[in-house]
């Protein structure tokens, strides 16, 4: 499922008639990039493929000053109908997100031991550095009264996702000993560890 139409039906529906640059600011607003697959690129083309299935209308061209005209769009009856099915259907759907990094590491034998380390370090390095982005913005958010309830509640799921990718990475970094060894090997390895 494309989480971009969910996205621009559900935000049409929700504050009403908009073009696209209003659109954007909004996905800016909550930050939607940090917690979800949907990039603010692909809204326009997602109102244009919307519009031309009939799921949106637009409603009127503006030509505010000497700015680029925007075209305001509205949701239809089918949009409402559509985005009652995404809804429904992404609400159902569990679906752990796939690393490629996963695939990588499966592929890494002969790869030199240092150098794998080095990876996982700075992957880590990063993952450590987004939490803390993500924590603080949602704090400031809390503090000031910038954001409502469900998206402090899902930059929470964000931080607790990469929560768990900096605990599995510190993990990794432990058992990188046993992979130079010869990854193929089986390992003694205790995955009750994941649970404390």
């Amino acid at each position: 499922m494309k989480v971009v139409r969910l996205l621009v039906l559900g935000t049409l529906s929700r504050l009403g008639a908009m073009h696209g640059h209003q659109l954007k600011l909004s996905v800016q607003t909550i930050n939607v990039e940090s917690w979800s697959d949907v990039r603010a690129g692909s809204l326009y083309h997602a109102l244009h493929q919307l519009a031309s299935e009939g799921l949106i209308e637009l409603v009127q061209t503006e030509r505010p000053g000497r700015l680029p005209p925007r075209t305001v769009y509205r949701i239809t009856a089918a949009g409402e109908a559509e985005l009652e099915v995404l809804r429904d259907r992404a609400l159902n759907e569990v679906r752990p997100s796939a690393d490629p990094f996963d695939l990588a590491l499966w592929v890494a034998a002969g790869m030199d031991p240092r150098r794998l380390e080095e990876v996982v370090r700075r992957r880590l390095d990063t993952l450590r550095g987004r939490l803390a982005e993500l924590v603080s913005e949602r704090r400031e958010h809390v503090a000031g009264g910038t954001i409502p309830v469900v998206g402090a509640i899902l930059m929470a799921h964000g931080e607790v996702r990469l929560e768990a990718e900096v605990r599995w990475h510190e993990m990794l970094l432990e058992a990188l000993p046993s992979l130079s060894e010869g990854p193929w090997q089986l390992l003694k390895f205790d995955n009750s560890d994941l649970s404390s």
